[in-house]
């Protein structure tokens, strides 16, 4: 028990610690990223046991479709969560993303990440 309080602890210093640096600047940039990879994952149900005394009743925990795609754009790539764009899209396809870098006080980029374009 000593040693998973232990463990448990150094892992939560260890995101407090990283999640410290703030962002002081932002880039923003359209590209051309690569649909790389594509899944489905049908939606199924699990038995959960609750326990009252002496008595287990199991309730049903339902667990949706996943529809998951994975864009590339050079040593970055993603996976989103987006029925839309699985539908939409084909491994192999380019499409418009927008490439988010975030800068610390120094000028050291801290953050380098891709995201689905804002649809209005």
């Amino acid at each position: 028990m000593k040693r998973f309080i232990l463990i448990f602890s150094s892992i939560i210093l260890c995101v407090v610690l990283s999640s410290c640096e703030t962002i002081e600047k932002e880039e923003k940039l359209e590209v051309s990223a690569t649909v790389i990879d594509k899944q489905y994952k049908n939606a199924y149900t699990t038995m959960m046991p609750v326990f009252n005394g002496k008595t287990t009743t199991l309730i049903p925990q339902r667990h949706p479709a996943l529809y998951l795609v994975t864009i590339s754009y050079d040593d970055v790539s993603e996976t989103f969560e987006d029925r839309k764009l699985y539908e939409n899209v084909k491994k192999g396809d380019d499409i418009k993303m927008i490439l988010y870098k975030g800068y610390d006080k120094k000028n050291n980029l801290i953050i380098k990440t891709i995201q689905l374009p804002d649809e209005e």
